[in-house]
């Protein structure tokens, strides 16, 4: 299974990218606020670095999961799946997300 592989199983079977999404705006939102007016960023350049921290987040799930496999099974999406499933990750990623605090 590739990044956007999984990035699309995650999104069809969890709320993930949502509140990681949504801490992560929030976070940025705040930070912006603090800037000084004229260096504020607009809100497209904030979903865009919030868009991109969730990449790196996922990018980093991939790797984590991808280390359990050996050759042509890091490629194969139903024992990914299967993975997943069996270790309960979608639970914890989401619980994780939840007690994440960006600083």
């Amino acid at each position: 299974m590739d990044t956007e592989e999984l990035r699309d199983y995650l999104k069809e079977n969890s709320n993930i990218e949502n509140l990681f999404t949504s801490k992560c705006l929030q976070y940025l939102t705040e930070k912006n606020n603090q800037r000084s007016l004229d260096k504020r960023w607009p809100q497209e350049r904030i979903d865009r670095e919030a868009a991109n921290m969730y990449y790196k987040f996922l990018v980093n799930i991939h790797d984590k999961i991808s280390s359990n496999f050996k050759g042509l099974a890091k490629h194969n999406p139903n024992k990914w799946r299967h993975f997943i499933s069996v270790n309960e990750m979608l639970d914890q990623l989401e619980e994780s997300v939840v007690e994440l605090d960006f600083e």
